[in-house]
């Protein structure tokens, strides 16, 4: 009932078109951010939680890659790649961070702010191709680490093999992204339609007044 009364005062304002409301009131967050955009909007925490596991892995990467250089271990490549992808992996999150600006974004207005998150989600969908080569490189450290324990032979003849081995990463890289593209991803996407219908109706709405 509360909610009703608030959305027709809310549409009380004839002189403000509706891509000049501003965001900023709590209540007007709840009808505006909360449903159906509220996971658009607080990808702040789980941006945060990309940069400090990336940024811990690129640590203990820095790590490997010193050593293989130092003794001129058969996995310079690999860890050199895993440092690029990595560096590109923590400047594209810091980056999207930035950009969301997420201490001013409620006090946008409802057009610039309905853009902003759908910047956002979009780069956000984009960021699951990253991670995919992350996971592939990261899944193949884990079963060679798993088949040391058991056999060492078997970690050696990896070794021996580099063509193999970039055949199973990129199998394992395709098959992650496989896996998000029918897992998480179409959650994201759908948000992502839903803000641009969402944006979509307020235009036509504005053309029409």
């Amino acid at each position: 009932m509360e909610l009703k009364k608030l959305k027709d005062s809310w549409d009380n304002f004839p002189e403000v078109s509706m891509e000049e409301r501003p965001v900023l009131s709590s209540d007007l967050e709840k009808i505006v951010v909360r449903n159906p955009l509220s996971d658009a909007f607080y990808l702040k925490n789980k941006i945060l939680l990309r940069i400090i596991a990336g940024v811990l892995l690129l640590f203990y990467n820095m790590y490997q890659l010193r050593a293989q250089f130092i003794t001129d271990g058969s996995e310079l490549d690999r860890q050199v790649v895993i440092f690029l992808a990595l560096s590109y992996f923590i400047y594209f999150h810091i980056r999207l961070l930035l950009y969301a600006d997420y201490s001013t974004l409620l006090g946008l207005r409802l057009m610039p702010f309905l853009q902003k998150v759908e910047t956002i989600l979009d780069k956000y969908t984009l960021s699951f191709g990253v991670v995919s080569i992350l996971s592939g490189f990261y899944t193949l450290a884990i079963l060679e680490k798993v088949l040391s324990w058991r056999k060492a032979g078997s970690l050696l003849s990896s070794h021996d093999s580099s063509v193999y081995k970039w055949l199973i990463i990129i199998f394992l890289s395709v098959s992650f992204y496989i896996l998000f593209l029918h897992t998480i991803i179409p959650k994201y996407k759908k948000m992502l339609t839903a803000v641009r219908k969402y944006k979509e109706g307020i235009g036509v709405r504005a053309q029409k007044k």
